[in-house]
């Protein structure tokens, strides 16, 4: 009786099983573009519904509001006024309370002034939140590029694998989102999002062979995040070296670099080793006379410190580790066209690159990074998968 159980259990199950499959084959490729449409949408309902606040908020609206205040006083208690309004009691006790630091800040109108200097130089940013505050306050004009960030990620996605005819792997770029953090950069304030919409976009145009249009995407996403210049230096000698769009790579490198000389010598920036200890080894309540000494020892221990942190709370490493094993296992090198390697190399050394400069520990700061090298994964695996099949057909 037991046996008789387990076939029919089994026969249910393989006759559901086919039966679904015969449903989706035909419709795959919208069945996959409405999966990856329809996590983009939640995720825009979620920013838009539940938000997620850091302290970073408050320096960004003050950067928008610095043209418009009399003094640091009244921009602090404009920038204050504008973030309290925006978010519960509770969360705003949490951003001015709960340690010495946002304490300070909260209270010195000076030692608040001395940290827009890490803000400043996000220009393209800054300056798009300043259009849109036209209409709305400042934080609602910094929630809504988070917002349209998020849609124009997931729009540039579904160009590349509509493109490329890969449609129906459309959950499998949505597990890749979820992996990078897309939705918790998705939810802050921050310019990481608005910066990887250029970033995918200069990526899929390079492919495209459209490289004038893929370097302006660098150029941008570089004034939305000049750290991105390392990645813009590592692709523009990857390309001279393979020779496709060596030119205009080496033109948007050479403007890049230009405006970042000019940025950091014409504004009050404090420097790398300034920014590097504040984020990795103390938050001085003000940076008026602050210049430690470059401590060998006390870089190591900001790279160990910051790859335990990501080991241990973060997924972005055992995600790059997964498409490096991927590639070594799945991909054929040979296979994949020059200028998908030339991504693809560009892309992890520039990850490797970043990460020795500067050891962001967070998802979010590599999430442009980790979908690139997925997408160009997925599709050459696509491509060469679809290879061996007409082989096998034509034997």
């Amino acid at each position: 009786m037991s046996n008789q159980v387990q076939r029919n259990l089994e026969n249910a199950f393989l006759f559901v099983f086919r039966t679904i499959c015969a449903l989706y084959r035909p419709l795959k490729s919208w069945i996959g573009a409405g999966l990856l449409g329809l996590f983009i949408l939640m995720t825009a309902a979620v920013v838009h519904v539940f938000p997620l606040s850091n302290w970073d908020m408050f320096a960004y609206t003050a950067v928008v509001l610095e043209p418009s205040a009399e003094d640091k006083d009244d921009l602090h208690r404009q920038t204050y006024g504008f973030v309290k309004d925006n978010l519960a009691e509770g969360e705003y006790l949490t951003l001015t309370q709960d340690r010495p630091y946002r304490i300070r800040q909260a209270e010195d109108p000076d030692a608040f002034g001395t940290m827009l200097s890490f803000y400043r130089l996000k220009i393209l940013y800054v300056e798009t939140a300043k259009l849109l505050s036209g209409f709305m306050d400042p934080v609602k004009a910094l929630r809504l590029v988070s917002l349209l960030s998020a849609v124009a990620v997931g729009a540039v996605l579904m160009i590349w694998l509509a493109r490329t005819g890969t449609l129906m792997y459309g959950p499998v770029v949505v597990a890749l989102l979820i992996v990078s953090d897309f939705g918790g950069a998705a939810q802050l304030i921050s310019p990481d999002l608005y910066a990887t919409v250029f970033l995918l976009a200069a990526a899929f145009l390079y492919l495209e062979r459209l490289d004038i249009a893929s370097g302006a995407c660098l150029v941008a996403a570089f004034l939305i995040r000049p750290d991105h210049l390392a990645f813009i230096g590592v692709f523009f000698v990857f390309a001279a070296i393979y020779g496709h769009g060596r030119w205009t790579m080496t033109g948007c490198f050479v403007v890049c670099f230009g405006i970042y000389y000019w940025l950091t010598r014409a504004s009050d920036h404090p420097g790398w080793w300034v920014h590097m200890w504040f984020t990795h080894v103390e938050y001085v309540p003000t940076l008026e006379g602050f210049d430690p000494p470059f401590s060998p020892v006390t870089y190591v221990q900001m790279l160990v410190r910051s790859t335990v942190r990501s080991l241990m709370s973060q997924t972005w490493l055992a995600l790059l580790f997964a498409e490096v094993l991927f590639f070594a296992k799945c991909i054929t090198p040979s296979g994949l066209r020059d200028r998908e390697c030339v991504l693809l190399y560009a892309v992890f050394a520039s990850i490797c690159a970043k990460y020795l400069v500067f050891p962001h520990f967070e998802t979010r700061f590599f999430l442009p990074y980790l979908m690139i090298i997925g997408m160009v994964l997925l599709v050459g695996w696509h491509r060469q998968k679809e290879v061996h099949a007409n082989v096998s057909l034509s034997i």
